[in-house]
Order: structure tokens, then C-alpha cells, then sequence
């Protein structure tokens, strides 16, 4: 059946392909009418638009209904339309400028020849809001957006923020609450995805944006589309066309800076505490115009990026001083320490006052060509490199933070250097048969290479030395997920779409494919790692409190990579039916399949003879079964009373998104016969080792008689990702040019993904004694054997990845908005969000159920608050400008945000429930003292029971969000930052002349961050979480009572300052005022 299916798409996308189509993505726009004279629907008129800037020429006659489509059509404008007929009056109109995805509806009536050579030109202008093809929730940026609002990184996610729903979470957009894996980006038709799936676009490791921004054209995000055309995504599908030439030559050359010397000196309390030297320069050029005139066009850009930004604001703690970027790490300590691992040869690198860099360099290069009237081609080269370095990951650290804090420093070797690079091209060949066919063809092809570097001079152990409370003190060494991480992605892409004009009736038969071909590196801590208790007892040769290493058990030793190979091929039928001239119906059926496959397939005979949880059996060979994901989608958008004042639009569907291969390559390396683990609580055999194959499989496994490793392995029957949308919106048209809008958004996961550990011994627990009566697991592995045998192994986890139909979200919006001469506009909305998900995403399986907050068992699907939902968020937008003594002009922009804050969850900083894993477990809010039985921290900790509930009391109290949840557990991301409000400016001041009669122009831009910041110091300052994680610490079971016991740490245990705030304000750059300067200079444009 399998083989069946995939011949029988694999011929029909050849067949769909051969005739030659509109693209899965838009790239272009469309013209769409009907012609009349007196005595109704006129035949065989003769429709011509041209494009002004380049004199492309697009041309058709009306069918026998009087109706024409003029498809694929460049975005932009001013197009000049003239309808002609033997016998009658041409009659040309222009329009102003035509959208990304528009399909522009110009009706046009005739008369009959007077025998007068005059033409009637009328200008006409389509509100983008007010059209018949928009259906689902969905925001259009234009280029004069791009080029005049206030951009800090020069990225997607400055000009994706206009979209209401929007919201920026770990560092890429999430749209609706939704996780930012599902989003879908393309450039110009063409896959901009990061394919893996570690990220949600590509260059977001390395905080880069892989385009010059001045290329764009327009920006398009489509939450829910009802066309089937578009696909891919569970989040959203945001869409950028880039400029083309033109036939006039046209340029930019342009720079911009930020240092410190830009941002205030000033903290929050008005105490004045510059930040650490950093400067951002940056250089971008546009070029385009023509090679043949009306035929063939150029347009190139390119960017470099420089950063250099502060590793840390926290310094360590020296003769006693104090403020809130003192950490209670002391200089004295961490100095002997570095001096200690120069006498092993290791460079540690600072721990304060470091630098943190970043590059960037873009370059893209676009060909138009017009065959003729009715064939055009576009070809497309996108290259980019990046590089940045990153602060130490967090995974798996004491308390879940190896980050610079209040309570720590890491050594500079403990990070990494991260590399995004990529190589894209892209064919697009677009065709009119005649009136009635027409087709869009898009190939692609993208090589990405992502590798990362280590901080340190050469290979050493990571060391993760804690606090007295559990907390890290510091860290170095190798970070534990750097060595070998590579990753290497090839993107194969044909889509083709056919078009079919007939009557009311516009039928679209497609197919699509993409072929993915990775190869990936990933082994945490193969280095080896350890943890100490204390500072002394690393300096003193004590044993470790854990030791953990990953090894290879090939045959050679060599590292073994994953590869993954999927194909994904979808096909699709629609029709938009124009039932009436006021309403149109868009119906569409389409099928996806999905085939994921590996070349290097692996058997572990030996796990297949195992019994997990629940009588589950794994075969760690066996890859997700290819099945058919169906999606229906119905869309309407209705011109109420046919006054184009009122329209009422929305549709409801089935969306399929990508699987991120990160998931599923985490089987291919995670089987039981490449590598081999350990990891060891209180080992007295693992005194530290400089040499980082000090005990690399010592046992001398072999994948046949291997006993210690993890699994990663997938449900027989998983589904990919798939979610039902639908979508209602009123549109009004208010007085004033004012347009209103209200929209409400609801998503249902259909399948979800969500993540268990087959290895968790569940049925052996106990409920815990007293108010948190949780299950306590006796054995926390089924197989963890002490002494193990391939029979009978020690398996820290078996992760099996699942399907949950769990999780929903809605987003309820309002907007007005107003556009002015020239392209200029003001706009307003408000979005309410209430998003809840079972798991939202990451790389690692074992850290998707291991970093899931629990109140019960872990392999639950337990329901809660998504990590991505902001559930308030209020912008404004504007953009102005005036020209005045004919070689001036000013132009101000302006973009305020006003949102909820980040999302944090209540969790016991050991481990409760002894699933193995600390931080997972969500804390019971005691109602009362006698609720919970509490215990000093550690003998250097005086105080008595009575006295350490009256400061956990306090602090309950003034949390509102824990006082409310007083006799109940706590939920995941339960917590909520505080709101921020932040309104950023751009000034920009341009003189021009003209020379030869082509206009040139010099700009300076003058960008303000966080522009409140300035009037007052509290403003614009979003707060972080004190110590959400490891809140309270597990002491262990009290022998009399049979309760669990817990303390409550001090925030500072050196100075005896107890933790009496829920939040701290932020400190860092992002909290003040920042000003970036940029100067462009621009020729014919």
C-alpha cells in the first residue's frame, strides 16, 4: 500500500509538472474582472497591464462569460490596465499598486466607439484589506514599512512583530501561542526553513538575518490561508518577495552603528551602572536595473554585520561589594581556580568583563526575464555565512541555570561558537497558456551547514561546580553538547501548480515535493562531565557528586552520525468559486505523505527482547510509517450589502506541518549500538581526569555486547503534525478612511507531539505522605541493573515520541487602521491569547520529557499553559513623512508594543518524586505551615521551622500568582512576568537633489530603543524570575513522620539575605534606552 501510494503521487506530480504553474508560496499577484458594455458581459476583449517601472507586459481576452484572469504578475506598481474591443472605446486604468497575494478584482464597462481618439485614464486604488481573495487571519508588510520603521537586528521578527498575534519566544516569532517550529518561511517561493528543526528559521542561532532587509519587496504572514496552495506549517506561513530591476538602474549604499556609548548609563533605580563595552556596525549595498529594456532585469544585495556584545553584566563579588549585577561568586575564589587549570594545561578564559561576537555576511542576486507576453522566469541565488558566540547551555545544570546569575559565573570556556551557513537557489517559471490556463513552476535547492566551535584552548571535561543550595557556582570546559555537533542539510524542492479559468470558476491542481538529506553530530557530554558539591571538594581531589560521558561503540571508535533522508510529497485540488459579486467561496482538498527513512538502518537485538512500561516492546530500526495526512479547507469572504464597507470573511480547515528531522534523528543516534553512556550519582571510581578519555568506555563495549546507553525510538502509528484552524473576522470601513477589524482564531491540535520515557518504572510508586501526595516511584528505571548484562541493561532512558490530541489555543483580535498618500499608514490592535499545549519543542528527546513540569507522572500528557503565550499584547505602528523646500525631507516612524512578560514555572530544585530527573517536579503551595515540613538548608543555615515559614509565607504572599494557588499545585509556565511596555522611534532626515534628472539622496537615521526608557528609568524594564526553578529544594523523607522535607535557601546564603521577591529587574541592554545611528545613500529611487 505504501509503495502504491507513493508511485501513484510520484506520477501525478510528473504529470502536474510536465504541463508546467502558481506557487505553493506566493510570490506574485493576479488581476481579475469582467468586462461589460451596455447590453451585459462582453467576449474576446482584449486585456493589457503593464507594470511602469519595468514595462512588463502581461496580456489576456475575456472568456465567453466576459470574465479574464491575468495570473502571476509582478508585486508593485503602478500598473497601467487598458481594455480594447473592435468597435469601442479603450478604456485604461491604473492601479496604484498591487499586493503580495493580492488577486485584484477590476471590473471594467465599455462603450462604443465615438469616433474620437481620446482615452479615459482613471486611477484606482483596492483597499488591501477590502478583497475577495482574503479569507483566514493574515498581515501584509510593505516595502515602505521595511525601509521607515525602527529595526534594532535588521531582521524578520522586527517587521513580523506588526502582526497582532505575534509574539517572540526563545529567540523566533511565534504566532497565536503557538510553538515556533511550526512556522513555515520562504523567500520568493523558496524553503527559508531551518529543516532540522532546531530553530525556527535559519541564521536564529546565530542571531542573524540570512537577507539584507533592503531586498524585500513585501512581507506576507498567513495564519490560516484557507487556500490549499499553502502549507507546511502549524504556526504560521510567512512569505517574503524580494525587489527585482527595473528599467532604470536604481541603488543604496548604506551603514548603521550602535555602542555603548548609545545606551544609558543608567539601571532601573537611576544609579548609574553603564553596561560593558560592545559596538554593532554594519554595511549593506542594493543594486538593480536593466540588461535588456521591457526583458531581462538584475537587482543584487548584500550586508555585513559586525557585533560584539558584553558576555555578562554580572561581576563577581569582591570585599564585599553589592548591587544588583553583583553575583555572590567571589573574584578571590574563581582567580585561584583559573591559576589551579593553568597548571593542567587548560586556558579557562574569563569570567567577567568578556566579549561575545557576532558575523554575518549576506549576499543575493535576482534574474527576471520576460520571454514573452506570456512567459516569464526568475532565478534566484541566496549565500550566507554567520558565526556567534553563546553562553553555556543550561541543560542539565544544577538547578537548570549554567548561565551568568545572581549566584554564579561560568568561565568563558564553558560556551561555544555556533556557525549558520547557507546556500540557496531558486527557479521560478511562470506561464499563460491562454484565457483560460495558465501555471507555475518553482524549483529550489538549499544547502545549509551548521557546526559549532569550543571556547576553550583544547578538549577538556565540562565541570559544574554548585553552591551550598544546589545552585551552579561555576562552570568550565567543554560544553556539553559542542563536541562533534555538526549538522549538514540538503533541500530539494518542485512545486507546480495549474491553473483553470472556467466561468465563476477558478480550479488550481497541484503537487509539491520535498526531499531532505541530513547528516548530524550530536552526543552530550561526550567529553565526559562532572559535579561538585563545592569548590573545596573539586580543589581538594574529592570525588564528584555525578559523572557523565557518552562514548561510540563502533567498531573502530570513530563517531557515528545520524543520517535522515524524508521526502514529502503533497497533492492538492481547489476551486474558488465567485458565487455572486459579493461573495466568493473557497473550497480545496489536499494530501500530504510524508516517507522518513535512514540509509544507515540499525538493529538491536537485544532491546527487542526487553519488556517496557505497559508491556511495551521497541525496535529501535523501526522509522514512522508513511501515512496520508488529509486536509479539507473551506474559506468565504462576503461583501456585505455589495458597498465594500463591510466584509465578513473566515473559513475553517487542516493545516500539516513539517516534522522537525531533529526528532526523528534522535532514533538514528540513539539505538543502543553506536553509543554507549554512563552516568553515575557519587561515583568513588571517577576522581576528575583532565584527559577527556580518561574513562571512555572503559567497559570496552561493543554494539553487540553493549549494556549502558539511552533509546530514542517512535510510536508504530505516529502521525506528523497537523492542526484543525478556523477563523471569523468582520471588517469595517469606519469614518475617517479608518478601517476596523475583528477577528477570532481558534486552533485544535489534531496531532500533537508530545514525549515519554518507556523506561520509567510507574507502576512501582507510593503516594507521598501528607498535602503533596504525588507519586513517589520506589525504582525509578524498569532496566538500570548496577551491575549490567546486554540481558539485563542499565538504560537511562528509553524516549519514545508520541501522539497527543491535546492543546488548543485562541486568539481573539481587534485592529484600526488608516493608510495615507504615499504608502503611509497608522495602526493600532489588541490581541487577547489563551494558548495550552502537553510539549512545546525542542532538539533533544530526553530533554523534551525530561524539561516537561510535572505534578504527576512525567509520561503524562498533562495539559497546561504553552511556553509561547503572551496573553495580552497591545501595538501601534505609524509611519510619516512630509517633504518640504523641494530637497528636504522628514520621516518619522514609530512602533510600541505593550505586552505580558515571560512565562516561568514553580518546580522543586531536586528530584521529589525520584523519577531521576531534578527540576521537573511542580511544587504543592502549602495552604498553611502545617502543610509542609521544612528544614534547614544546610548546617551553615541557623534559622529555625518557625522562622523559615514566616519568610516562605512572606514571600507566598506577595506573589499573587502563588497566593492564589495556596493548597494546589503549582502549573507549568503558570507564572507571569510583568508587563512591558516599550515604544521605539526612528527619525530619518534626507536631502536630495537631482542630477542628469535621476534623483539622489542622503539619509541620516536616528533609531531610538525603548524611547521611554528616556522620560523615566523605570519604564521599558521587563523583570526575570528570582529562583522559579529549585523554589524550594527536597531534603528527602523524614524518618519519624514518613513526610517529605524541604528547605527554603536563602537568595544570598553569604550574607544571610532571604529571597523575598518574585522578580528582579532586568539589568542588561535590553532594559534601557539604546540609540542606533545609520547613514544610506540612495540613487534613482
Amino acid at each position: 500500500m505504501k509503495k502504491f501510494l507513493l508511485l501513484l503521487l510520484t506520477v501525478s506530480f510528473l504529470v502536474l509538472a510536465k504541463k508546467d504553474a502558481l506557487a505553493q508560496n506566493e510570490t506574485t499577484s493576479a488581476i481579475n474582472g469582467l468586462i461589460v458594455d451596455a447590453k451585459g458581459p462582453l467576449a474576446g476583449a482584449t486585456v493589457v497591464a503593464i507594470h511602469e517601472p519595468s514595462g512588463s507586459r502581461y496580456a489576456t481576452s475575456t472568456r465567453a462569460d466576459g470574465r479574464y484572469n491575468l495570473p502571476s504578475m509582478r508585486i508593485g506598481g503602478p500598473y497601467l490596465i487598458t481594455v480594447s474591443f473592435i468597435g469601442y472605446e479603450n478604456q485604461t486604468e491604473r492601479v496604484e499598486k498591487l499586493a503580495l497575494g493580492q488577486n485584484y478584482t477590476l471590473n471594467v464597462s465599455i462603450s462604443e466607439s465615438k469616433n474620437t481618439l481620446s482615452e479615459i485614464v482613471v486611477s484606482t486604488k483596492q483597499n488591501k484589506v477590502f478583497n475577495s481573495g482574503r479569507t483566514g487571519a493574515s498581515q501584509n508588510i510593505s516595502r515602505t514599512a521595511i525601509q521607515n520603521l525602527p529595526t534594532l537586528n535588521r531582521s524578520f521578527t522586527d517587521f513580523v512583530k506588526l502582526t497582532p498575534q505575534f509574539s517572540l519566544q526563545f529567540g523566533s516569532p511565534s504566532i497565536a501561542g503557538r510553538s515556533n517550529l511550526g512556522n513555515n518561511f520562504t523567500v520568493d517561493g523558496a524553503l527559508f526553513n531551518n529543516a532540522f528543526g532546531l530553530q525556527g528559521t535559519i541564521g536564529s542561532q546565530t542571531g542573524s538575518q540570512p537577507i539584507n532587509m533592503d531586498a524585500f519587496e513585501e512581507i506576507s504572514v498567513n495564519i490560516a490561508p484557507y487556500d490549499i496552495r499553502q502549507s507546511g506549517f502549524t504556526g504560521a506561513a510567512i512569505n517574503a518577495v524580494t525587489r527585482s530591476g527595473t528599467n532604470e538602474f536604481q541603488g543604496s549604499l548604506n551603514t548603521y552603528y550602535r555602542n555603548q556609548d548609545l545606551v544609558s548609563d543608567y539601571n532601573f533605580a537611576g544609579l548609574k551602572a553603564p553596561v560593558n563595552n560592545f559596538n554593532l556596525k554594519g554595511y549593506g549595498f542594493t543594486f538593480g536595473g536593466p540588461i535588456i529594456k521591457n526583458k531581462l532585469f538584475f537587482f543584487a544585495s548584500g550586508e555585513l554585520e559586525r557585533r560584539s556584545d558584553p558576555g555578562t553584566s554580572f561581576v563577581a563579588s569582591r570585599n564585599g561589594s553589592t548591587g544588583p549585577n553583583v553575583s555572590q561568586a567571589k573574584g578571590e575564589d574563581l582567580d585561584k581556580l583559573s591559576s589551579f587549570l593553568q597548571t593542567l594545561g587548560y586556558e579557562a578564559g574569563p569570567y567577567e568583563n568578556y566579549a561575545l561576537t557576532t558575523r554575518s555576511d549576506k549576499l543575493s542576486a535576482k534574474l527576471d526575464y520576460n520571454i514573452d507576453d506570456k512567459n516569464t522566469l526568475s532565478l534566484k541565488y541566496f549565500y550566507f555565512r554567520s558565526f556567534k558566540d553563546i553562553l553555556p547551555s543550561n541543560s542539565g545544570a544544577p538547578k537548570a541555570n549554567r548561565q551568568p546569575s545572581q549566584l554564579g559565573l561560568p568561565f568563558q570556556s564553558a560556551g561555544y561558537g555556533i556557525n549558520n551557513n547557507m546556500d540557496n537557489v531558486n527557479l521560478e517559471f511562470r506561464t499563460r497558456f491562454n484565457n483560460k490556463f495558465s501555471n507555475q513552476l518553482t524549483l529550489g535547492y538549499n544547502a545549509m551547514n551548521d557546526f559549532r566551535e569550543s571556547k576553550g584552548n583544547k578538549p577538556f571535561p565540562l565541570v559544574d561546580i554548585m553552591n551550598p543550595d544546589g545552585s551552579s557556582l561555576t562552570a568550565f570546559g567543554f560544553e556539553p553538547f559542542t563536541a562533534f555537533n555538526t549538522l549538514k542539510t540538503k533541500v530539494y524542492q518542485i512545486t507546480n501548480n495549474f491553473n483553470i479559468y472556467a466561468g465563476k470558476h477558478e480550479l488550481t491542481i497541484g503537487a509539491n515535493y520535498e526531499g531532505y538529506r541530513t547528516l548530524n553530530g550530536f552526543a552530550p557530554n561526550y567529553y565526559g562531565a562532572y559535579t561538585f558539591n563545592s569548590l573545596a571538594d573539586f580543589m581538594n581531589k574529592a570525588n564528584p557528586s555525578l559523572y557523565q560521558i557518552q562514548y561510540a561503540v563502533t567498531p573502530d571508535g570513530s563517531f557515528p552520525y545520524a543520517r535522515i533522508q524524508s521526502n514529502m510529497y503533497g497533492l492538492y485540488v481547489q476551486d474558488a468559486f465567485t458565487i455572486s459579486d459579493s461573495f466568493k467561496l473557497t473550497a480545496g482538498l489536499r494530501a500530504d505523505l510524508t516517507d522518513i527513512s535512514s540509509p544507515d538502518v540499525f538493529k538491536n537485538p537485544n532491546v527487542e527482547k526487553l519488556t517496557f512500561e505497559n508491556g511495551e516492546k521497541i525496535d529501535v530500526s523501526r522509522y514512522p510509517k508513511s501515512s496520508i495526512l488529509w486536509s479539507p479547507r473551506l474559506g468565504f469572504n462576503w461583501n456585505v450589502n455589495k458597498e465594500g464597507k463591510t466584509q465578513v470573511r473566515g473559513g475553517t480547515g487542516l493545516f500539516a506541518g513539517r516534522p522537525p528531522l531533529v526528532w526523528i534523528s534522535n532514533q538514528a543516534s540513539n539505538n543502543g549500538v553506536q553509543f554507549g553512556s554512563e552516568r553515575i550519582v557519587n561515583p568513588t571510581n571517577r576522581p576528575f581526569d583532565p584527559n577527556v578519555d580518561a574513562y571512555r568506555n572503559v567497559n570496552k563495549a561493543t554494539a553487540q555486547n553493549n549494556t549502558t546507553y539511552n533509546l530514542a525510538v517512535t510510536e508504530s502509528n505516529f502521525k506528523f503534525m497537523q492542526v484543525w484552524r478556523s477563523n471569523l473576522a468582520i471588517d469595517q470601513k469606519l469614518p475617517g478612511g479608518v478601517t476596523g477589524t475583528l477577528e477570532a482564531l481558534y486552533s485544535k491540535d489534531i496531532n500533537s507531539v508530545y514525549f515519554r520515557n518507556a523506561n520509567l518504572n510507574t507502576s512501582a510508586s507510593t503516594p507521598l505522605v501528607g498535602a503533596d501526595n504525588r507519586p513517589r516511584y520506589t525504582s525509578s528505571r524498569i532496566y538500570g541493573a548496577a551491575t549490567p548484562t546486554p540481558e539485563n541493561p542499565n538504560i537511562s532512558d528509553a524516549i519514545v515520541m508520541t501522539n497527543t490530541n491535546k492543546g488548543h489555543s485562541l486568539a481573539l483580535t481587534g485592529t484600526l487602521s488608516k493608510e495615507f498618500a504615499g504608502g503611509f499608514f497608522a495602526t493600532m490592535g489588541y490581541t487577547y491569547t489563551d494558548s495550552r499545549s502537553v510539549n512545546d519543542g525542542g532538539s533533544i528527546a530526553q530533554s523534551m520529557w525530561r524539561d516537561r513540569q510535572v505534578s504527576g507522572s512525567p509520561n503524562t500528557d498533562a495539559l497546561s499553559y504553552s511556553s509561547y503565550m503572551v496573553k495580552n499584547r497591545f501595538i501601534a505602528s505609524m509611519v510619516y513623512k512630509k517633504e518640504y523646500i523641494n530637497h528636504l525631507a522628514t520621516t518619522i516612524s514609530m512602533f510600541y508594543q505593550l505586552q505580558d512578560g515571560f512565562r516561568y514555572s514553580y518546580t522543586y530544585g531536586s528530584d521529589l518524586n525520584n523519577d531521576g530527573l531534578s527540576g521537573n517536579d511542580l511544587i504543592y503551595v502549602p495552604a498553611n505551615q502545617s502543610e509542609i515540613e521544612l528544614v534547614s538548608e544546610n548546617t551553615g543555615d541557623t534559622r529555625t521551622k518557625a522562622q523559615i515559614w514566616s519568610q516562605l509565607d512572606s514571600y507566598i504572599n506577595q506573589d499573587s500568582y502563588l497566593n492564589k494557588r495556596r493548597g494546589k499545585y503549582a502549573e507549568r509556565n503558570g507564572l507571569v512576568g510583568n508587563v512591558v511596555g516599550v515604544m521605539d522611534i526612528r527619525i530619518a532626515q534626507d536631502l536630495f537633489t537631482k542630477i542628469s534628472n535621476k534623483k539622489h539622496s542622503l539619509q541620516l537615521t536616528f533609531d531610538v530603543f525603548n524611547l521611554g526608557n528616556m522620560i523615566n528609568k523605570t519604564w521599558g524594564v521587563p523583570k526575570f524570575a528570582n529562583r522559579a526553578n529549585g523554589l524550594l529544594n527536597f531534603k528527602g523523607i523524614d524518618a519519624i513522620s514518613g513526610k517529605p522535607t524541604f528547605s527554603f535557601p536563602y537568595l544570598n546564603a553569604n550574607n544571610a539575605t532571604p529571597l523575598v521577591n518574585s522578580f528582579s529587574n532586568s539589568i542588561d541592554e535590553t532594559a534601557r534606552w539604546r540609540i542606533q545611528l545609520g547613514l544610506r545613500y540612495r540613487f534613482n529611487q
